[in-house]
C-alpha cells in the first residue's frame, strides 16, 4: 500500500492550480496510490473528499505532521510556488513542508514545478539547499528551472505542465467563435484593444477569471465597458474563441492547447513555459495597451498546432514520474 502527503496551491478556487491538484490525485491513483494525504484549508475539506483522498487542514501542524507520519512520499503537484516574488511568506510555508519531510527522511518529488523569481538571498539559499538534498526529486516544468536546478542536484528531470494531463479530460471540439476572451488578473485599459478587435470582426468580448482575484477584476471592468460579458465556463470560453488576451500563465496554455491564439501579458511563467513550444512566437508583450493591440495583431489568425507534442511531453513526464517511484519504491520496499 502506498501513501501519500500531496500539497499544492489547491483550495483557492485558481482555475490552473484546481487542473494541477485533479492530474496530481489522477496520476497517483494510476500509481495504485491507497491513501493521499491532500493538503487544503479547512473551510475547503469537505470539498475535496473522495475515495483515496483524505484532506487535511493545511494550517494545522499537528495534522500535517500526522499526515506526513503515516505517508511514504511527499509531492508537490505543480506550479510556480518556489518563489518569493508574490509571497516570501508562501515560499517559506512550503519550504518548510519539503524541510520537515527530509527530516524524517521522506523522500519528495517536486512534480512539474518552475522555480523562481526567487529575489532574496535569503530564499536562495534555502532553495539550494532543498535542491541539493539526495531524497529531493525535481520534474521540472520548464527548461529554466530545470538548468538551475542541475546546479545544485542530479535529481532533475525536465517536464511539462501537469494541466495537460486535465485538459485531456476535456472534450476536445469547440466551435471557434469571433470572440475574444481575457483572463485578467490586474486592470488594464481595454478601450485600444476593444476597438482594434472589433476593427479585425471580433463581436463579443468575454471576462474569464481564473480566480477570485480575478473576479474581482472582472467585476470592476464589466462597470467600465459595457461591451464585456462575464463567462461562466472558462475553458469553453477560452476553447471557442479567436484571440486570448492573458495575464494567467493557465490563461495561455489552455489556448493553446485548443490551438487559439494567445497574447501573454506580463507573465513571465507563461512565456517561460510557452518559448519551449513557440519561440518565434509574437504574443509575448507587456501591459502597455499598445504593445498588447500589436502583438493581438500579429497573432490573430495565426494557427497554433503544438497539442501533440504537449500530449507527448506530458505522456513522457508520466513515465518519468514511473521511474522515480520505481527507483524510490525499491529503496523503500513499498
Amino acid at each position: 500500500m502506498k501513501s501519500a502527503l500531496v500539497f499544492g496551491y489547491y483550495g483557492y478556487d485558481n482555475l490552473g492550480d484546481e487542473l494541477l491538484c485533479h492530474a496530481t490525485i489522477d496520476l497517483l491513483r494510476n500509481n495504485r496510490f491507497d491513501n493521499m494525504y491532500l493538503l487544503v484549508p479547512k473551510h475547503k475539506m469537505k470539498d475535496y473528499e473522495q475515495k483515496y483522498v483524505r484532506p487535511v487542514n493545511r494550517f494545522d501542524p499537528i495534522s500535517v505532521l500526522n499526515a506526513l507520519l503515516h505517508s511514504n512520499y511527499v509531492i508537490c503537484g505543480g506550479g510556480g510556488i518556489f518563489q518569493d516574488q508574490t509571497s516570501l511568506r508562501s515560499f517559506i510555508y512550503y519550504s518548510s513542508i519539503v524541510m520537515l519531510s527530509l527530516l524524517f527522511k521522506k523522500p519528495v518529488i517536486l512534480l512539474a514545478n518552475s522555480l523562481g523569481p526567487v529575489k532574496r538571498e535569503f530564499s536562495r539559499r534555502i532553495l539550494r539547499y532543498l535542491l541539493s538534498r539526495k531524497k529531493v526529486f525535481l520534474i521540472a516544468r520548464d527548461s529554466i528551472s530545470a538548468r538551475y536546478a542541475k546546479r545544485f542536484s542530479k535529481n532533475v528531470i525536465e517536464g511539462t505542465d501537469l494541466a495537460i494531463m486535465a485538459l485531456r479530460k476535456i472534450a476536445q471540439d469547440h466551435e471557434k467563435k469571433p470572440q475574444a476572451t481575457f483572463c485578467l488578473k490586474s486592470p488594464i485599459d481595454l478601450s485600444q484593444i476593444l476597438s482594434l478587435m472589433k476593427y479585425l470582426g471580433i463581436r463579443r468580448f468575454i471576462l474569464a477569471p481564473l480566480s477570485p482575484q480575478d473576479r474581482r477584476i472582472s467585476q470592476d471592468l464589466l462597470s467600465q465597458y459595457l461591451e464585456l460579458e462575464l463567462s461562466s465556463d472558462p475553458i469553453h470560453d477560452i476553447a471557442s474563441s479567436a484571440i486570448v488576451i492573458s495575464q494567467r500563465m493557465h490563461g495561455c496554455l489552455i489556448s493553446a492547447y485548443f490551438g487559439v491564439p494567445f497574447v501573454a501579458v506580463n507573465n513571465s511563467k507563461a512565456t517561460r513555459f510557452m518559448r519551449k513550444y513557440l519561440p518565434r512566437y509574437s504574443g509575448y508583450t507587456s501591459e502597455n495597451p499598445s504593445e498588447i493591440v500589436i502583438a493581438a495583431s500579429k497573432v490573430l489568425g495565426e494557427s497554433l498546432n503544438i497539442k501533440e507534442r504537449l500530449l507527448m511531453d506530458s505522456q513522457k513526464m508520466e513515465e518519468d514520474f514511473v521511474k522515480v517511484l520505481r527507483s524510490l519504491r525499491s529503496q523503500l520496499g513499498t
